[in-house]
């Protein structure tokens, strides 16, 4: 145990170190991969597809927040769209819009996931999403997941409206376009049956880490993994959806494995002394339970001389 505190100790001192260089080339990786990616969807702009645009746009990325990051790639996609088609400007503008109204604007934290979503999921990586989400944010991330889902889903269909001869505007077109995106988005059975399993494996997480019981969110995050693959395969089974079990079941082991990680990372308490203290006032009577964390305290070598002679005291590790 001595040996992995020590370890979670050094790999704190070097983010700690290098915290600024660390979070600036994440969000320069992520919003590269990001635009690559939407690029290859909906890139019918000869400005945007330059490889050069793209890593300009990604540099200038690492110093703008990453909650303003989701409303940079809205207006990339709005942009690509308006080299097409007014009418899918226009709904892709009011999508857009709506989203950040309705959300990004009120969580801006956890507008986050909505960008993890949508990557993960085209690469069948979306099972870590509600695990590590339910260990660490609130509730309204669970907006977060129906956005990314919603988004992923719509951009897939955008490309084939794209390749399609009804973007050209009319009446006609214009309805036809929003029944098709309606069917393929909100009304779409196997985005709705993703939706629902994400949110419910999340839901689990988040609610038995909030239990008054030790390990509660190391526990947490081995049974939402459960829940998570048994929702899939049942959704295989009774819904025939398109999953790859192997990759699922893989990649959900992975999302347990990252949340117990980061887990650890950010706490570490001793359950074994943990105490039950209660104590009341004029008006209140508490009742609070007490879990110390668990310190690395390090005694340094030290040397002395004693009558002409050097004496080392060793350094002693100690939790």
């Amino acid at each position: 145990m001595n040996q992995m505190l020590l370890i979670r100790q050094s790999l704190i001192k070097f983010y700690k170190t290098y915290e600024l260089f660390i979070n600036m080339a994440s969000k320069f990786i992520i919003i590269l991969i990001s635009m690559t990616g939407l690029n290859q969807v909906v890139g019918v702009s000869t400005v945007l597809n330059n490889i050069w645009v793209t890593l300009g746009i990604s540099a200038i990325s690492m110093f703008i927040p990453m909650s303003y990051v989701s409303i940079i790639l809205m207006l990339i996609v709005i942009f690509h769209l308006s080299q097409i088609s007014i009418i899918l400007a226009g709904i892709g503008t009011l999508i857009c819009f709506i989203t950040y109204v309705m959300y990004i604007r009120l969580f801006p934290k956890e507008s986050v996931a909505i960008l993890f979503t949508m990557l993960l999921l085209h690469i069948e990586g979306v099972y870590i999403i509600p695990i590590v989400g339910g260990l660490f944010f609130g509730v309204p991330y669970i907006g977060a997941i129906i956005v990314g889902c919603f988004f992923s889903y719509l951009l897939a269909h955008l490309a084939v409206l794209i390749n399609s001869n009804i973007t050209e505007i009319s009446v006609a077109n214009l309805e036809l376009i929003v029944v098709s995106l309606m069917e393929n988005t909100i009304f779409n059975e196997e985005m709705i049956t993703v939706i629902s399993i994400l949110s419910v494996t999340f839901l689990v997480v988040y609610v038995i880490r909030l239990l008054p019981m030790d390990f509660a969110p190391y526990i947490a995050a081995c049974i939402g993994g459960v829940v998570n693959a048994l929702g899939f395969l049942l959704a295989r089974i009774l819904l025939n959806l398109n999953v790859s079990m192997g990759m699922m079941i893989l990649m959900t082991l992975i999302g347990v494995c990252i949340a117990v990680f980061m887990q650890f990372m950010v706490i570490v308490l001793d359950y074994n002394r943990a105490q039950t203290v209660s104590f009341e006032d004029e008006s209140n009577y508490y009742f609070v339970k007490v879990i110390p964390k668990v310190e690395l305290q390090t005694d340094f070598n030290k040397t002395e001389k004693i009558f002409g002679t050097t004496e080392n005291l060793n350094s002693d590790w100690q939790v």
